[in-house]
């Protein structure tokens, strides 16, 4: 809903003048016309990667946001991407530059906030055993709701080759 919808709705608001009390009548108005309200669009927090929620810790202006872009422009040639003009993550120019919407996505960051993207959490299924759960007597288990969730990065922690047995989390 938007303002115009707003107030299209309050001024179809109707208390009748059959009512005895013009209190009740007057109190469910207001309150309609702040149940109305609460449901006005309000800009969302953008979700940035973490390496994009680092960078943004550190710069705040738009002007800062244009440099970003300039700078993205220098590193790149006819032959791709050129790592010595570029003084961040190749990570970062590859979000920079795969989507024509960053720029704004990073202008909407600064102006209503932000939020870090979660990263993707696994369950390590071994075959035949099943999964993992580490810290506890029995390492491993048949349920999936007993089992352990891990990032990419814990899971290479404990062992490298446990992460050909990542299974991805879905629906958290």
């Amino acid at each position: 809903m938007n303002k115009q919808e707003l107030i299209e709705e309050l001024e179809c608001l109707v208390v009748s003048t059959d009512s005895v009390d013009y209190l009740q009548g007057a109190n469910y108005a207001v309150e309609k016309a702040i149940s109305l309200a609460e449901q006005l669009d309000e800009p969302k927090k953008v979700v940035v990667p973490k390496f994009v929620a680092d960078w943004l810790d550190k710069h705040k202006s738009v002007a800062e946001i244009i440099d970003l872009f300039s700078s993205v422009e220098h590193a790149t040639d006819s032959d791709g991407f050129i790592a010595e003009n570029w003084k961040y993550s190749g990570e970062f120019y590859d979000w920079l530059a795969d989507d024509a919407d960053t720029l704004f996505t990073l202008c909407d960051a600064i102006r209503y906030g932000y939020e870090v993207e979660k990263e993707p959490r696994y369950y390590v299924k071994l075959p035949e055993i099943g999964y993992m759960r580490f810290g506890f007597c029995i390492p491993v288990t048949e349920s999936i709701e007993e089992a352990k969730k891990y990032t990419e990065q814990e899971i290479k922690a404990i062992d490298e080759r446990y992460w050909a047995f990542a299974v991805k989390v879905v629906n958290e």
